[in-house]
């Protein structure tokens, strides 16, 4: 396996959080002897995410009080620029859950030993076609399909139907 500088490294956490890397990528981030510098790099993105948003927070108390000396003039400026600052804010608060998150998968998994499942994303394509084959086995064999099966079966086109379910419509 090829030795990656840190710089590269810490790009590739971060884009292995935003699910934008290649399997041969993953497997870097997933040797073993990679675990303590996976976890460093998370530790290193969140601590500048912390700082970007105490960052932005400072920016936007500096403007609101440049902004309140304006008067009513500055009072649209405020509103405007709070708008800004918050959907910057969000931005990288969001981020910043997803890092947490992994940061938290990869802890784990250097405490268990085990590895974790670095792409949600295989989960969701194992259960559509758990959930695919179960409606081709009911299918295939004719059995009856209940409120359950149904509601299931909807959840492939993104329609939760499981609210609808009652013990009645069960028989």
């Amino acid at each position: 396996m090829a030795k990656v500088n840190d710089d590269t490294f810490a790009s590739l956490v971060a884009d292995d959080v935003k699910n934008k890397i290649l399997p041969e990528q993953r497997e870097i981030l997933m040797n073993q002897d990679n675990w303590d510098r996976w976890k460093r790099a998370l530790l290193s993105l969140v601590e500048n995410l912390n700082e970007q948003i105490e960052e932005i927070n400072n920016h936007c108390a500096l403007d609101t009080a440049r902004f309140k000396a304006l008067g009513r003039d500055g009072k649209k400026l405020i509103e405007e620029s709070e708008r800004v600052y918050k959907q910057r804010r969000l931005k990288i608060e969001r981020f910043k859950h997803h890092v947490d998150r992994r940061l938290d998968q990869v802890m784990k998994m250097i405490e268990t030993g085990e590895l974790i499942n670095a792409n949600p994303w295989d989960m969701v394509d194992f259960y559509r076609r758990a959930i695919s084959t179960h409606r081709s086995f009911m299918n295939k064999f004719d059995l009856e399909a209940t409120a359950i099966d149904t509601a299931l079966w909807e959840s492939l086109d993104s329609k939760w139907k499981f609210d609808s379910i009652t013990a009645d419509n069960l028989q």
